[in-house]
C-alpha cells in the first residue's frame, strides 16, 4: 500500500482566523451565517504614489533605515522635502532620498527597507467567497469563522521575515496570480497590490518580486526561485517547490491559478496557505494506493525534479515503474525516486 501526497487539503469544518485592524469596520458578528458575496470587513486603504527600496538608493542595510530617516510615519511632506539623509566619506558628502512627490510618510515596512508615499484614502469591501458560519470577531483571535478551506502547503517561507515579524503569523488578503502563471515576467501588470496574495508563477525573478513589494504586495507565492535571491528576503514570500528552475507541472499551476479571486490567509506558523472557497476543480480522490499503475506521481529525481507524471507499468520485485511524463516523454524510475500524489 502506498500513502499519496495531498497536494491540496479539505476541510469541510474548518476553524479560519482572519486577522483585522482596529480601523477596519468588521460588517460580521457571532452567530452570523455567511452566504458567498456577504460583506466581510471595510478598511481603509490609500494609494501608494511611490515605495522605495531604500538600500537601492542609499548604501545602509534594512534594518538600519529608520536611523537614518528625517521623517516619522504618518507626516505629511511634500515634493522636495528629505525623507532619508547619510553622511558619506567621513561626512565630506551626504547622500539624500528626496521625496518626488506630496504625500503621506508609511513606515508600516521600515524595517524590512521600505518607505512608502501615500495618496488618496479609499475605502476596500472584502465580501465572502464561502459559505459558513461566524463564532467570533475581536481585535486578538479576528473573526474566527467556521467554513469550508482548501490549505495548500507552502515548503519555505522567508526566515529574516519571520524572525523580524513574530508578532504576525497569519497574514489576510485576496489571492491573485500575476498574468497566466506560466511565463517569466520582470514587471507585474496591475498598478497596486496593496493587502493583497500574489501568485508570482512558476519562476519568481528578483525584479518581478521588487516591483510586487513596492506596489504593496501582502504575501508573495512562487513555485520555485533561486536560493541565493531567496535568503536575502526581508518581506513576506513563500516558496511552493524548491529552488532553481524546477518544473511546475501544468496540473499544479492550473489548481494554483483557478483560485484567483478567493480570499485566502497565509499561516505563517503552519507554513500553509488556506484557500476560503466552497469549490475545488478536480475529484477527490483516496488518500492510498493500492495499484501504482495509473497513478500520479511527482519526480524527485534531479534531472526532471517536480515535473508531473502518469504510471504507465510497474515491475514489483525490482521496485522501478514506468512513468509518462507531462512534457511528453517516457522513462522508467526507481519508486523511491518519485512522490506519489493527488491533485
Amino acid at each position: 500500500m502506498i500513502i499519496k501526497h495531498q497536494i491540496v487539503n479539505e476541510y469541510t469544518n474548518y476553524k479560519v482566523k482572519i486577522p483585522f485592524k482596529s480601523t477596519d469596520d468588521v460588517l460580521v458578528k457571532s452567530g452570523d451565517k455567511l452566504k458567498v458575496g456577504d460583506e466581510l470587513l471595510k478598511r481603509k486603504e490609500s494609494s501608494k504614489l511611490y515605495s522605495f527600496y531604500v538600500p537601492d538608493e542609499i548604501p545602509v542595510r534594512a534594518q538600519d533605515v529608520k536611523k537614518y530617516a528625517t521623517c516619522i510615519h504618518g507626516e505629511l511632506v511634500k515634493e522636495g522635502d528629505v525623507l532619508v539623509e547619510k553622511e558619506m566619506t567621513g561626512g565630506l558628502t551626504v547622500k539624500k532620498l528626496i521625496s518626488p512627490t506630496d504625500g503621506v510618510v508609511d513606515m508600516d515596512r521600515v524595517e524590512s527597507g521600505y518607505i512608502d508615499i501615500l495618496g488618496d484614502e479609499d475605502i476596500k469591501t472584502f465580501k465572502s467567497s464561502f459559505t459558513g458560519d461566524v463564532l467570533d470577531a475581536n481585535l486578538v483571535d479576528g473573526i474566527v469563522l467556521d467554513a469550508k478551506a482548501y490549505a495548500m502547503d507552502i515548503k519555505i517561507v522567508s526566515k529574516m521575515y519571520q524572525e523580524g515579524h513574530s508578532e504576525s503569523k497569519k497574514i489576510f488578503g485576496e489571492f491573485v496570480t500575476v498574468g497566466d502563471g506560466d511565463n517569466l515576467l520582470l514587471k507585474a501588470d496591475q498598478k497596486d497590490y496593496t493587502n493583497k496574495i500574489v501568485f508570482a508563477g512558476k519562476y519568481l525573478h528578483t525584479s518581478l518580486l521588487q516591483d510586487l513589494f513596492e506596489k504593496g504586495a501582502a504575501f508573495v507565492l512562487t513555485y520555485s526561485m533561486e536560493y541565493s535571491d531567496f535568503r536575502r528576503q526581508t518581506l513576506p514570500l513563500g516558496i511552493l517547490g524548491g529552488f532553481g528552475e524546477i518544473s511546475c507541472g501544468d496540473s499544479i499551476l492550473s489548481l494554483i491559478t483557478s483560485k484567483k479571486g478567493v480570499l485566502s490567509v497565509v499561516d505563517l506558523e503552519e507554513r500553509q496557505i488556506f484557500f476560503l472557497s466552497d469549490y475545488r476543480a478536480g475529484k477527490k480522490e483516496k488518500s492510498f494506493l493500492l495499484n501504482a499503475k495509473g497513478a500520479t506521481v511527482r519526480s524527485l529525481a534531479l534531472s526532471n525534479y517536480s515535473m508531473i507524471g502518469k504510471v504507465i507499468d510497474t515491475e514489483e520485485e525490482a521496485g522501478y515503474i514506468s512513468v509518462e511524463w507531462e512534457n511528453g516523454s517516457k522513462g522508467i524510475a526507481n519508486i523511491g525516486a518519485v512522490e506519489f500524489i493527488s491533485l
